[in-house]
């Protein structure tokens, strides 16, 4: 007995619904083909409104009374729904038994759980928000519209997606006790969510190191875990060709390698002042050496312990010897072991602000010997460029050369678009490159090696960004030797003060010390030395030692008054040496004094500032009684008032840029490279001077002033013009370590709890520090053990970068400039082919992947550099509108839309799918009994007749030749199906050519590469390429046939291996094997369970206990889904010696291929009325 076409049947499951039940074993009810609502429900106008999703679970049966193999069996949609807002898929979950929620499960499997993502919720979060706040670090990776993140506490989790986001920098206050305040800089995340939070979950608030361990309530705070696509299940659809395909063809176009998993609908989000390109925060050593401190470690709570460095460190620099063990760390956050006693089970640094912990099961205290090198935290721009994606240069592996402007540690990203999605890998630091796929960074070459996990879609660009290594930039001061400038500013109540006259009183070491004006300006005694400007009275001190803690200053002089004071204007030389004439000579010596304003070029601004293209710098010249200026180049004649004056001082000005290398890659990509040019130039004076002095003979009263010790101010860097980092300073100074935070300048900080002594304040601008306490008679000098500076950001011809987020609502990208050359800011908008074309700006969108290149040039034609136009890099912005896909309540679909693809579309053809190519041609004739009809084609797949309804003519009323492609009417003829009913002309032949093949390649744009050649020239639209299901050779089978001496009812073995010992008795399956059925069988794990010596009980594992029997008539249990028995053992086989409590297990295999059907609808109008798609069952027989 044969399996013939009528044996396959497509099978109902127990319960066609959509509640959780749905599904389970095949029935032996067949799917009646071609019958209305034979396995889905009509769509209900709700659903148009909504959208809906059903699924149904069927099964591929054979119904033979043998167990003849059924080979290669597989199904395939054959033909889709007319309506284009319905949709049909197909996927297996590979269990004969699985319900709608079980099935649920693989659906939503699209999305799992990865890594700890790299925000924190930021306080508590309640249930019924639409929206979440976290925090993160600038350096971190800023979460994208479309992103999927589970938020997961001791009793609940939900997963949630990005649907809009708002982002900005705030600034926080720590508290490390006794006062001990430090400000940082956090970016604190605004999150809109696609759905409300279903349960309360509890944040922490803020602090260095991330956020607290638990909310202000005492409970744990949740976890934010990062997820990854796992697309666990595979689906299977239909597609049709979206251009015609010639017979030797080895690829293919379809209209759309994807279909609708679930209704989704379109929201726009707006992205506003974005950075075109981003801005990374990093760590840069701070000092080129290293030192070694002692930390002390407290406990946190149990099994944690917790030092500080008190300031940060550099990325792989760290070893620590604790416990009797070394441990160093490799740049990614987590110091290993190396040597002696191995007592951690881990321990962690973080770099900014030098915390580490340290974890064991019992609690560490003590003392560590730490080596590291001083670090601080920089925020730079990233440097962009792209390796365009063509079908020529598809591939898994890419090289970077970007030996022109190397990437710093820990600042190089890579990102590519794999069917559709964007995917990313990073530096970790140590030049690894980890994320999807992974790679290597030389960062003293700048050679770059990348591999992908997946291949990059065609059309479309791996995109880099990273903060290149511009040392010059950045430098390190450090050494010992320098004498601090101990120095003191106080502004006398009285301005006019009569040159010679002032003397300032100070005790030093219990010593009454004095400072004498010289009469010129200048102040010199045994304290010290200093500065007045008789003018204004500004006295400056710069003291040998500090003064004695409690004491005062006290400045007795002589003062008369200011008789000019008045505005003076005019123009300088070429030599920058302006000439005049103050009123009022003559003039007395020593009271005159010239305020005016000159500018500089600006320096580009390395973050978010502004930019106006030029500095003002403010400058004061005082005459030194002899017809100079203290100072300044110039002179005065005191009987005249007339003089001279340099008001245009000569300054270096050094420019760091980005530029590209032309030609390299292909267009718009060329290489990048950085450079820096230093120039002299000649500052530009504002046009007035301000002008105040005493005329001559002026009188003049004795006054005097008192202050107590006021602030001493050092001034670190005397011959360096560039502001410190803050973060960076690190300083040594009469037995004591000052280490700035936030401005504030700290002493005597402890390693167990980070609190120390405010004692002053430093501007990092000027490089100078004030200390409001300090100790009484100290000098010496000062030895910067770390200190950082940074010049100035750099300019860029050129932009490459990408939105977070896509597709992009065409013409909404706005770009906006400011150019570095003149400060004028441009703006440029996309037209609705994504051309950018306005000004100076240059370039293209892509809106469905939200790439974006930009140059910035007066003559786009120009291969040369000579017509690129710089523009500040950091204050490159951009606005868009994303558009986003809205899905519809978990509650209405029966599934959470969050764990599935943002659009609601999975691919349906991947590498490896077996796929049908197919056609069915339609050819209308009126039959003659006995005539052949010749076709057009050969070797059909099938050819059958139906009617104008779509109904199947008999077959037995014609012959058909698929080899020769004829088909012969039947004589006598009758013109019905097969139940006997007339069908309704016209009749049409329906004759299908198709060609199985294997997937080889799959481009998001609808390539598909096939493993062979198509035999036949087919049409575009008409044609139709199929996924399949696979199952296999499906056949019904007996297997893993063993014995057990006992069978514990309670906890039965349902593995596939004996528990305990075999019995003595044995069954005969060599000459009584047990006959099983294609027709009865299922897939099921089975027990014959002794009662007795000779009684039984036939149990399956999901069933029960279905029948009993006894060693001397056959067991055939009946299948009353098919009537037949599920198997037949015969009761030959026994023998004797079974005892109660004896088993035999076995397992049975169905010849039943499972299969859900998932019909989802899209809102909108329906446009058929009563519509329908086809399946087909296929595979071979002898």
């Amino acid at each position: 007995m044969t399996i013939n076409v009528d044996d396959v049947k497509l099978l109902k499951s127990q319960r066609l619904t959509d509640e959780d039940d749905g599904g389970g074993r095949a029935t032996g009810e067949a799917v009646v083909d071609g019958e209305i609502n034979n396995l889905l429900p009509d769509i209900s106008r709700l659903d148009r409104t909504l959208g809906r999703i059903a699924l149904r679970k069927v099964f591929a049966g054979v119904l033979t009374e043998n167990a003849d193999p059924y080979l290669g069996a597989h199904s395939i949609v054959t033909k889709a729904p007319a309506d284009p807002r319905v949709a049909v898929l197909l996927f297996n979950s590979n269990s004969q038994t699985d319900e709608r929620d079980d099935a649920r499960s693989v659906i939503e499997g699209y999305v799992v759980p990865s890594t700890v993502a790299q925000f924190e919720l930021l306080g508590d979060q309640f249930a019924g928000q639409r929206a979440i706040t976290g925090i993160q670090r600038q350096e971190a990776r800023v979460p994208e519209v479309g992103d999927v993140f589970q938020l997961v506490t001791n009793a609940s989790s939900q997963y949630v997606r990005v649907q809009a986001l708002e982002a900005t920098l705030e600034e926080f206050i720590y508290d490390y006790g006794n006062g001990n305040f430090v400000n940082f800089t956090r970016r604190r995340l605004a999150i809109t969510i696609s759905a409300p939070l279903l349960v309360k979950f509890p944040g922490g608030q803020a602090v260095p190191a991330g956020t607290t361990s638990k909310n202000l309530s005492g409970d744990d705070k949740a976890r934010v875990l990062a997820t990854q696509v796992a697309d666990s299940a595979r689906y299977y659809g239909i597609s049709p060709l979206a251009q015609a395909i010639t017979a030797g063809d080895l690829s293919l176009n379809v209209a759309s390698v994807y279909s609708q998993l679930v209704p989704s609908a379109v929201k726009e989000s707006a992205l506003v002042n974005q950075i075109g390109g981003p801005r990374k925060r990093f760590i840069v050593p701070a000092s080129p050496d290293s030192r070694t401190i002692t930390l002390s470690f407290a406990q946190v709570v149990a099994g944690q312990s917790r030092s500080f460095i008190t300031h940060g460190a550099a990325l792989g620099s760290l070893s620590l010897s604790i416990n009797g063990g070394i441990y160093a760390d490799e740049g990614q956050g987590e110091l290993t072991w190396r040597s002696g006693t191995n007592s951690f089970t881990r321990i962690t640094i973080d770099y900014e602000t030098g915390e580490i912990n340290a974890y064991r099961a019992s609690t560490f205290t003590g003392t560590a010997s730490l080596t590291y090198q001083p670090a601080a935290a920089v925020t730079g721009q990233s440097i962009t460029g792209e390796v365009e994606i063509t079908l020529a240069s598809r591939g898994f592996a890419y090289t970077l050369n970007l030996a022109d402007a190397k990437p710093r540690p820990g600042t190089l990203s890579v990102s590519f678009m794999a069917l559709g999605k964007w995917y990313e890998l990073q530096d970790l630091g140590n030049g690894e490159l980890s994320g999807e796929g992974s790679g290597t960074v030389d960062f003293a070459t700048g050679a770059v090696s990348i591999s992908l996990n997946a291949l990059p879609d065609v059309d479309t660009s791996l995109i880099y960004s990273f903060v290149g290594q511009d040392d010059v930039n950045l430098q390190t001061h450090v050494g010992s030797g320098d004498v601090p400038i101990i120095r003191i500013d106080h502004q006398l109540p009285f301005d006019g003060v009569n040159a010679g006259s002032l003397v300032a009183t100070v005790m030093q070491g219990g010593v009454s010390q004095t400072l004498t004006d010289n009469g010129d300006g200048t102040l010199s005694g045994d304290a010290g030395t200093g500065t007045i400007a008789y003018a204004s009275g500004r006295v400056t001190l710069v003291l040998n030692s500090t003064p004695d803690q409690g004491s005062a200053i006290e400045f007795d002089f002589n003062q008369g008054g200011v008789d000019i004071d008045t505005p003076l204007t005019g123009s300088p030389d070429t030599g920058g040496i302006i000439t005049g004439t103050i009123p009022g000579a003559p003039l007395e010596p020593g009271s005159v004094q010239i305020r005016w304003q000159s500018s500089q070029d600006q320096k580009v601004p390395a973050g978010e500032g502004t930019y106006v293209g030029t500095t003002q710098v403010d400058y004061e010249a005082n005459d030194d009684g002899a017809g100079n200026w203290a100072g300044f180049t110039g002179s005065i004649n005191y009987s005249t008032g007339v003089f001279s004056l340099k008001v245009e001082q000569e300054y270096g000005y050094t420019e760091f840029y980005t530029a590209y290398k032309k030609g390299t890659f292909t267009r718009p990509a060329p290489r990048p490279y950085m450079a820096a040019i230093t120039q002299p130039r000649q500052e530009i004076f504002g046009g007035t001077l301000m002008v105040r002095a005493q005329e001559a003979g002026a009188t003049y009263a004795a006054e005097s002033d008192s202050v107590a010790a006021p602030g001493l101010q050092w001034d670190l860097l005397p011959a360096v013009g560039d502001p410190i980092v803050p973060g960076s300073l690190l300083l040594q100074w009469g037995g004591e370590t000052y280490v700035d935070r936030s401005g504030i300048l700290f002493r005597g900080l402890s390693t167990t709890t980070n609190a120390g002594t405010a004692v002053g304040t430093v501007d990092y601008a000027s490089g100078v520090a004030t200390l409001t306490s300090y100790p009484a008679g100290q000098s010496g000098n000062i030895d910067r053990v770390a200190c950082l500076t940074a010049r100035a950001g750099f300019s860029t011809t050129r932009a490459t970068f990408r939105t977070p987020g896509a597709p992009l609502r065409p013409a909404s990208l706005q770009v906006t400039a400011v150019r570095a050359d003149t400060a004028a800011i441009v703006t440029a908008t996309a037209d609705l082919n994504g051309d950018i074309n306005e000004g100076i700006v240059r370039g293209t969108v892509d809106s469905q992947t939200g790439i974006v290149r930009l140059s910035f040039t007066t003559d786009p034609d120009d291969d040369t550099d000579s017509s690129d136009v710089p523009v500040i890099a950091s204050l490159l912005k951009y606005n868009a509108v994303v558009q986003t896909s809205l899905p519809m309540s978990a509650e209405l679909l029966g599934l959470d839309p969050v764990r599935l693809p943002a659009d609601g579309r999975v691919p349906v053809f991947r590498d490896g799918d077996v796929l049908v190519v197919h056609h069915t041609a339609e050819l209308e004739v009126t039959p003659v009994a006995g005539q052949t009809v010749l076709l057009d084609r050969a070797y059909q797949a099938a050819i059958e007749v139906v009617d104008a309804n779509g109904v199947l003519m008999a077959p037995d009323q014609y012959s058909v030749d698929r080899e020769q492609g004829s088909l012969t009417w039947g004589n006598p003829l009758l013109v019905e199906d097969a139940d006997g009913n007339p069908l309704t002309s016209p009749l049409f032949i329906q004759d299908r050519v198709e060609h199985m093949t294997v997937c080889t390649e799959v481009q998001i744009t609808g390539a598909i590469g096939i493993g062979s050649p198509v035999p036949w020239d087919l049409p575009a639209g008409e044609a139709r390429v199929s996924s399949a299901v696979t199952w296999g050779d499906l056949q019904a089978r007996v297997y893993r046939w063993f014995t057990q001496r006992s069978w514990n009812q309670g906890s039965p073995n349902w593995a596939d291996t004996p528990s305990g010992d075999s019995t003595t008795a044995q069954f005969n399956l060599l000459n009584w094997p047990v006959v099983i059925t294609n027709q009865g069988s299922i897939s099921g794990k089975w027990a014959v369970v002794f009662t007795s010596g000779t009684a039984f009980n036939v149990v399956e594992q999901s069933l029960g206990v279905i029948a009993s029997g006894n060693t001397a008539t056959d067991c055939a249990p009946i299948n009353p889904a098919t009537g037949s028995p599920y198997f037949v053992i015969s009761w030959q086989g026994w023998g004797t010696g079974w005892a109660a409590g004896n088993a035999v297990r076995f397992n049975t295999d169905a010849c039943l291929g499972p299969m859900w059907v998932v019909r989802t609808v899209l809102s909108g109008q329906g446009t058929v009325d009563d519509d329908q798609f086809k399946l087909q069952i296929r595979g071979d027989a002898d």
